[in-house]
């Protein structure tokens, strides 16, 4: 859990400064370790204490999942406690949904699924968090769906010197998101 954080840290410090980022993050740990709870529920609502105009954009397998994280990170910030501690982070009225909200200062949370659609969306932070399920591991169609949606989320950067993607899945398949990008940095 711990070196999950640093490096979610580390990887935000230049976010934040709208640096070059130092590399996009690729996390393969089994089921149950917290890594969705740590990176795709806490992480952005952390950032957002930090830097509130942070457009983040999530994505899992299934559009439920997505949903999900993103109600409870949701949670998180309308949370009495973040409120008192963190006042300048507000939610718009206006834009306050389940898988997309906005805040006053311009920040935003949206979420897609593979092979579903974020067209017209940009962001500093795209999150890949199991963006193939085990059953779908196995299909070869699936794979390169998941593969294929990766890489339209990465054209969804709002600067791709400085925009950050971190990728979060179990090892599923040598063919997996993972393997495509480990394969793409040899």
């Amino acid at each position: 859990i711990e070196f999950l954080c640093d490096e979610a840290q580390k990887v935000s410090k230049n976010l934040v400064l709208r640096k070059p980022k130092l590399y996009d993050l690729l996390i393969n740990i089994p089921p149950g370790s917290t890594k969705s709870t740590i990176i795709t529920v806490m992480f952005p609502a952390w950032l957002w204490i930090i830097d509130p105009s942070l457009k983040i954009i999530s994505n899992s397998y299934s559009g439920d999942l997505s949903t999900e994280h993103s109600s409870l990170s949701k949670d998180i910030i309308t949370s009495d406690k973040y409120r008192v501690l963190f006042p300048e982070v507000k939610l718009r009225k206006d834009k306050a949904g389940k898988s997309a909200y906005s805040n006053t200062e311009k920040g935003s949370r949206s979420t897609t699924s593979t092979g579903g659609t974020i067209t017209g969306k940009h962001a500093h932070l795209i999150i890949n968090d199991d963006p193939l399920s085990p059953k779908q591991a196995h299909s070869i169609p699936m794979r390169e769906e998941a593969n294929r949606h990766t890489g339209t989320l990465s054209s969804r950067k709002t600067d791709k010197r400085v925009a950050v993607t971190i990728t979060i899945m179990q090892r599923l398949h040598e063919d997996d998101v993972s393997g495509t990008i480990l394969k793409k940095r040899t």
